[in-house]
């Protein structure tokens, strides 16, 4: 039976499998150090990699059963915060200089 992650650690690790830390970290564009720190919930994971690994745990369960419409929706939801998170960084940036 699959259980919802409850919190960042558990998405990462759903979301990275059997993957070891190296080959997951390279595919989030991250090292692995990083990582390990998601992992263990010792660092926040940026928006963009929470992103990814719930694209990847949507993939995982796309087609099997209809239950998981609330992972598409949570996906969306988390697609539109980090571009609006992206947006806001750039505009502060810009803010910035003279």
């Amino acid at each position: 039976m699959f259980s919802y992650p409850q919190s960042q650690s558990e998405l990462i690790k759903l979301a990275r499998g059997d993957r070891p830390q190296v080959e997951f970290a390279r595919l989030l564009g991250c090292d692995r150090s990083c990582l390990s720190r998601y992992e263990r919930e010792v660092l926040g994971a940026p928006p963009h990699v929470i992103s990814k690994c719930l694209q990847l745990v949507a993939a995982s369960l796309a087609g099997q059963r209809p239950q998981w419409q609330p992972f598409d929706k949570a996906l969306s939801h988390v697609r539109q915060a980090v571009a609006e998170l992206e947006q806001l960084q750039v505009t502060s940036s810009q803010g910035d200089r003279p």
